[in-house]
């Protein structure tokens, strides 16, 4: 993720689907995304493919974006751009993405993006008040979980399965990430 002058990108242009590039704004200070990569849509598409088979079989509002939706935190100081996100209370919704913190963040490492998905996005997830934060690694074929309310993490290799605790049921078969051969 590139550091960019604050200047150069409007909230306007962060927010643009268009040509312009993707970028996400933590304490005003703008970083422009990469796209991602084929394999990185392959396991954002199966997690959210998980999350829609949770949310068939468990009625009640439970609302599930993939990037570029985005999430407005810190006063609209932070906005950022996960790459899935599980919103259980409508009034966060808004006409541009999410204002306040969803319950569930995912976010699929990408070689570029470790220390802002590992370092800065959890620090920042954990003060919005997200409850569960997800770290998808493929390079470590692990998957983590962030419980930001009980300050406990779990983790588990791509053959192993970890569970939510804000979506009671939601379970989610890392085996299913694992790369074709």
């Amino acid at each position: 993720m590139r550091d960019v002058p604050e200047e150069s990108y409007s909230r306007k242009k962060c927010t643009s689907p268009g040509g312009e590039p993707l970028a996400e704004r933590i304490d005003g200070r703008s970083y422009i995304m990469k796209r991602p990569k084929r394999w990185h849509q392959r396991i954002v598409r199966i997690l959210k493919e998980m999350i829609e088979e949770y949310r068939k079989a468990n009625p009640g509002f439970c609302e599930v974006r993939t990037a570029p939706f985005g999430l407005t935190l810190a006063g609209g100081m932070t906005y950022l751009i996960p790459d899935l996100c599980v919103i259980l209370d409508r009034r966060k919704l808004t006409k541009c993405g999410c204002s306040g913190a969803p319950e569930i963040v995912i976010e699929v490492v990408a070689p570029e993006s470790q220390y802002m998905d590992y370092r800065i996005k959890l620090t920042r997830y954990r003060k919005a008040g997200v409850k569960e934060y997800w770290i998808v690694d493929r390079d470590w074929d692990h998957g983590y979980v962030y419980y930001f309310d009980d300050g406990e993490m779990d983790l588990a290799s791509f053959s192993g399965a970890l569970g939510s605790r804000v979506c009671r049921g939601l379970v989610f078969d890392f085996s299913r990430l694992k790369r074709k051969k």
